[in-house]
């Protein structure tokens, strides 16, 4: 069953005079007044119970039940337009909802009866706690441990638990009538919070705290198959109070589209310490386009390889262009730190090298050092070209000894200056000279004329290359 609600419109069920009693014994008023007094009770128990804000749960059992006057209130004790069965009880009601493009509709569903006001209140207390099958976490906005104030979670309800653009604002308006905040919020649990009242006191609340990096130009990343299971935010959650969500409804999403992102944050959490990593991103390639924050679990972006090594680069000075603290459009995002044409020098160390495959189209990037610095670099149109070695490669085969001071030499996974991932290894166990070994390749370096072979030892499968001095 479907537990993600629509919210119904206070007129949109057929309400019944003043006094009147419900045929599962309810007694509905338009007195809001009376409403407040005959429900204080089960809305502050069931609200304390589950940490929920008792003036939320007031103003949306009277906006949803229109006062209690709602046929579907004083049929079914159903507060909260749930859907479904509850205990196999169910009624048919004719409802209006909006459809993702905001567009009013009716139709017949099956809506819950309960036995009780306190079991209304108690499903959907638990509704907002336990979410939904798909995001357990989805209404996570109106725990008063994720809400500094009543009004962030009646606002982290619009567009999530209900379609109405201005559920939440409604929800508040209720709230600040009839002084909800000061009537209730301090029941139970002996906290207050959101009043302008001299008689309550704020708790303190601790938001978590977020470190951020800047990015340059219009790095992309595409929404993930899983990017509608997390909130847009006008901030990073619970890094501030008052902070707003965007429902999805309003955007022409889809997942594979292309976002632009221009700044990255690590979250910490206050409590477990635990680090997250959010993204500000826009939908459109202008900078003036309306920004939004999402975890980065709801964006895929180019997969990036990176290899230790060394080697000397060359760089084409006299190329626009400029150099990163990033591979440029990878998940960490870039931020220029200076133009190619200050990199003057003939060569420069790089000691890390990634792969950027980007919808299938691969780029080289090396990270070099510039003083005591280090910066990353794109091999893209010469910019940087690494200096390898010359090699002539020819086939050999046959057998040779280890000479006798072939431990002066050393062993390489390449032939050294070859190759950025070249590793120095280590002389097998038991090398000696005399030892036979297995000749498959020869290397020459014409700028040096020396040579090189590659060997394998018996019972090792290893392949090492080693300077043709080692062998006799």
């Amino acid at each position: 069953m479907k537990r993600m609600k629509k919210w119904l419109l206070a007129a949109l069920v057929v309400g019944v005079s003043a006094g009147s009693i419900g045929r599962v014994g309810h007694a509905a008023t338009t007195d809001p007044q009376g409403f407040i007094n005959q429900l204080k009770s089960p809305v502050t128990s069931v609200a304390n119970q589950y940490k929920l804000y008792p003036s939320v749960m007031m103003a949306q059992a009277a906006l949803e039940s229109a006062w209690g006057t709602s046929e579907l209130t004083t049929q079914a004790n159903n507060y909260f337009g749930i859907k479904g069965s509850y205990n196999g009880q169910s009624v048919a009601m004719k409802t209006a909802e909006y459809n993702s493009n905001g567009q009013l509709y009716y139709t017949t569903a099956n809506f819950r009866k309960y036995p009780s006001a306190k079991a209304s209140m108690t499903d959907n207390a638990q509704l907002l706690r336990n979410g939904t099958v798909y995001n357990p976490k989805i209404y996570s906005g109106t725990w008063r441990e994720n809400a500094a104030t009543y009004s962030a979670a009646a606002n982290s309800l619009t567009g999530i638990y209900a379609t109405s653009p201005t559920y939440g604002t409604s929800l508040i308006s209720i709230i600040k009538q009839y002084s909800l905040d000061t009537l209730l919020d301090g029941s139970g649990d002996g906290s207050s919070v959101d009043s302008g009242s001299s008689s309550t006191t704020k708790p303190t609340v601790t938001y978590a705290t977020a470190k951020y990096y800047g990015a340059t130009g219009n790095q992309t990343a595409r929404l993930s198959s899983k990017h509608t299971h997390y909130v847009l935010y006008n901030h990073v959650k619970n890094t501030r109070a008052n902070i707003t969500k965007t429902s999805w409804n309003k955007l022409n999403d889809y997942t594979g589209q292309q976002v632009y992102l221009d700044m990255r944050a690590v979250k910490t959490d206050p409590k477990s310490k635990k680090k997250t990593t959010w993204y500000r991103v826009r939908f459109s390639s202008k900078k003036t386009a309306k920004k939004y924050w999402l975890y980065t679990g709801g964006l895929t972006f180019p997969t990036v390889k990176y290899t230790s090594g060394t080697a000397k680069v060359r760089i084409n000075s006299g190329m626009k262009g400029s150099y990163y603290d990033h591979v440029y459009n990878s998940p960490y995002l870039a931020k220029a730190k200076g133009s190619l044409s200050k990199l003057t020098a003939k060569t420069y160390t790089a000691d890390n090298q990634a792969i950027r495959n980007q919808d299938g189209y691969k780029t080289t990037w090396y990270r070099i050092k510039v003083g005591n610095k280090k910066y990353w670099i794109a091999s893209t149109e010469a910019a940087a070209s690494p200096q390898y070695d010359y090699v002539v490669y020819t086939a050999a085969s046959g057998k040779k000894k280890l000479a006798s001071k072939y431990s002066k030499y050393h062993v390489y996974n390449h032939i050294k200056n070859t190759h950025f991932d070249q590793k120095t290894l280590k002389w097998p166990s038991g090398s000696k000279k005399g030892t036979k070994v297995t000749v498959n390749l020869k290397g020459t370096k014409t700028a040096y004329k020396t040579t090189w072979y590659r060997i394998q030892f018996n019972g090792n499968k290893t392949r090492y290359w080693v300077d043709a001095r080692a062998l006799q």
